[in-house]
């Protein structure tokens, strides 16, 4: 079965994304083998440096990627980033399909928190998406993502979810 890890910084806080996130977790259960890891978030003052904080977000994402089984050449780290590549549903399917014949048996998803990622983890994945060019919270880009996994799933099992 395929594992997917989504480690994202910082805590679902809201209720209804909770709700969501459980929703689609469910749903994968046929698909993947899922895991979600929230990394601590640094506090955001006006006195902190934005790369001060990222850097501070991204040790603590490095680290947990260096304990978990990130070094093993059959997983595919994955960035979300503003300025990643846009895929439309159906190519991000096939993103998927593609590596998983290539022998990839994992993938590592990371979502940055309120202030994105540190360059210092943009450089470890091997590939960088954005999720859209529209802005969306840090949770609901969690949602979102979920959902766009099992749309992705979906189209490569040949359900009728996506239309």
């Amino acid at each position: 079965m395929v594992k997917i890890k989504v480690v994202a910084v910082g805590k679902t806080k809201e209720g209804w994304i909770k709700e969501g996130i459980l929703y689609y977790q469910k749903l994968l259960k046929k698909y993947v083998e899922l895991e979600l890891v929230e990394i601590k978030e640094e506090k955001i003052t006006r006195s902190r440096e934005t790369i001060t904080v990222l850097d501070a977000e991204a040790e603590r994402i490095l680290r947990y990627l260096k304990k978990s089984s990130y070094v093993d050449p059959s997983d595919l780290c994955i960035a979300l980033d503003a300025k990643g590549k846009s895929l439309s549903s159906e190519d991000f399917a096939k993103l998927l399909e593609e590596n998983l014949s290539r022998g990839y048996s994992e993938f590592v998803f990371i979502l940055g928190g309120a202030l994105g990622l540190s360059p210092k983890v943009l450089d470890a994945c091997q590939i960088k998406l954005s999720l859209s060019k529209m802005t969306f919270t840090h949770e609901m880009s969690r949602l979102i993502f979920l959902e766009q996994i099992y749309r992705a799933f979906s189209i490569l099992k040949g359900t009728k979810y996506h239309k």
